[in-house]
């Protein structure tokens, strides 16, 4: 879980950027910016919101009392009871009514998130100028905090559960659905609670080219496995990437691999404050481009940020200008992929950004049997 004093200083940053922007309130109802300001983990299914004006005072709205919450105050709506009919529209009007009454201590500026408007959250404010927070939050969750960076090595040390008993039963003949499964159970035991594992799961050429989720395929002698997770955590996530050989590697199979293997010494080079996302790509696509033997494969991303979501800033693509900062937790991910491999080899480090370089915060081996 988020500590709280690291929430209530994230509160602080907001605030600061208010100020700037001139607003009186924002009102937040993404589950995950909810957590990151008051540390209170929501049900991503139920309605919530999370608003704070400008003189810090703040109210988390949500459906049952949480486990520990940065905010002012909290007011509970009927999310469930036996003692009258309830339903999503009951739900949103309780809602609505803390909300608004404190939000009617204010009449300047509102900012909000776009993306999360859905629940009605303009109509509370439509008699002000309305700003869309959302960008200033992604910046803000570029650099993580020390308890950021503790939900996303727990998430790693499950992870890297699920590699250990993949690698030890992975073998011709099973199937991918299978393979998943023993992931899956490796990180729900490690969790010791239930976990919502995502990832690719294909072997072979579907690995290439679709990826996702896993199907009753057999993996055949020789085949490459790319195992690529993703699984959430409490509210964090790591993406950590994986390929294994089902039998013996092949000769191409072994010089890919330590192909791959030199994109990630070049990474942890380049990868520094001050670089820009395309010049992390371009160092690392140019190295993959001098194998023959795959040339022309590398056609996805190097790299992203990730925290609360697989896919944060900056990106390490042709097409980013992001500069990267110290404090960031960046996915790196070459690979290169042919019909001659039975499927590609994929391999992925997430790094901590510090003031000279990098740190890996996974530490499972990348060897491919």
């Amino acid at each position: 879980m988020l500590n709280i004093d690291s929430c209530r200083e994230r509160q602080r940053r907001l605030l600061r950027e208010m100020e700037g922007m001139g607003l009186d309130l924002v009102l937040l109802g993404n589950p995950k910016t909810i957590y990151y300001l008051s540390g209170a983990l929501v049900d991503p299914y139920l309605l919530h919101a999370f608003a704070i004006d400008a003189s810090g005072d703040s109210l988390l709205v949500t459906n049952a009392a949480p486990r520990q919450s940065a905010a002012t105050r909290t007011e509970l709506y009927t999310g469930y009871t036996i003692e009258r009919l309830f339903s999503k529209t009951t739900m949103h009007a309780e809602a609505h009514g803390f909300l608004r009454q404190f939000a009617s201590r204010t009449s300047g500026p509102a900012g909000l998130e776009f993306e999360f408007l859905s629940a009605g959250f303009g109509s509370l404010t439509a008699e002000r100028q309305q700003v869309n927070i959302t960008p200033v939050l992604d910046e803000l969750r570029r650099v993580k905090d020390p308890d950021e960076l503790d939900a996303i090595r727990a998430a790693t040390r499950l992870t890297e559960a699920g590699y250990a008993a993949i690698r030890a039963r992975l073998e011709p003949g099973m199937t991918e659905y299978e393979a998943y499964l023993i992931v899956h159970d490796a990180i729900v035991r490690g969790a010791e609670t239930s976990v919502l594992v995502r990832g690719d799961f294909a072997c072979g050429m579907r690995g290439v080219i679709e990826g996702g989720a896993p199907t009753a395929r057999r993996v055949a002698p020789g085949d490459t496995y790319i195992f690529d997770l993703f699984p959430t955590y409490e509210g964090y996530l790591c993406d950590l990437c994986r390929t294994f050989v089902a039998g013996p590697p092949s000769a191409l199979q072994l010089d890919t691999w330590a192909h791959i293997m030199e994109a990630h010494r070049i990474a942890q080079r380049v990868i520094r404050p001050g670089a820009t996302g395309r010049e992390v790509y371009t160092a690392i696509r140019d190295h993959l481009e001098t194998f023959a033997p795959t040339r022309g494969s590398f056609s996805h991303h190097a790299g992203h940020g990730l925290g609360m979501d697989g896919w944060e800033f900056p990106w390490l693509t042709p097409g980013s200008e992001q500069v990267i900062q110290e404090g960031e937790v960046i996915a790196c991910e070459p690979g290169l992929y042919s019909e001659d491999l039975q499927g590609g080899i994929r391999l992925e480090h997430n790094y901590l950004v510090g003031a000279g370089g990098v740190t890996a915060l996974d530490s499972f081996p990348m060897e491919l049997a």
